[in-house]
């Protein structure tokens, strides 16, 4: 666990050390999830997402496309029956988008792109999720997100999250989020 994340965390900073400080805009993000697992019995939970975003505006090609990454702090999970699964991820989105200003202080925007999540911590009745019949630590799917942005500093969004990799053993499960985020640019 600590090996894959300092991994993940050599790969960003490579990343970021080979584009110029000035070219990447960074953003605080606060969001709530409704997550969800799509499995047999499984109802939809309340959480929360926080943390950084960096965006890149390319600027040689067409304005108004960027990528951008960040590392979020998602707690996701199902409710079943009377227990709440309660899986706190780092999740990394990596996203390609698009931006088009409809006037000079708003602006629409849309993007999509992988994320990977790895499972932190978490309980469920008070016993470890990530335990070995619980939640698998590692997480991978798509996501998209569409909003709009305020200004050049604030935006509102909401997402979607579709995961590709069943979270729970022998059992197909697949996380599922839709987010409602807001965003601060400094």
């Amino acid at each position: 666990m600590k090996k894959i994340f300092s991994l993940v965390v050599a790969m960003v900073l490579s990343i970021g050390a080979t584009v110029s400080a000035q070219s990447i805009q960074g953003e605080l993000v606060l969001g709530l999830n409704i997550a969800d697992v799509d499995a047999s019995g499984a109802s939809s939970r309340v959480g929360f997402n926080a943390g950084v975003r960096g965006t890149y505006a390319f600027q040689s090609q067409r304005k108004g496309v960027y990528a951008n990454g960040a590392m979020l702090l998602s707690l996701k999970g199902m409710k079943v029956e009377k227990y709440t699964f309660n899986p706190f991820y780092l999740e990394i989105p990596v996203h390609l988008g698009y931006k088009y200003p409809i006037t000079s202080s708003v602006a629409i925007f849309g993007e999509f792109g992988p994320y990977f999540g790895i499972g932190l911590f978490g309980t469920v009745e008070g016993e470890d999720v990530f335990c070995e019949d619980g939640y698998n630590r590692f997480d991978v799917g798509l996501g998209l997100r569409t909003g709009f942005e305020f200004n050049r500093k604030w935006n509102a969004s909401i997402g979607y999250d579709f995961g590709l990799v069943d979270v729970i053993d022998g059992v197909s499960a697949k996380n599922t989020n839709v987010t409602l985020s807001i965003g601060y640019k400094f």
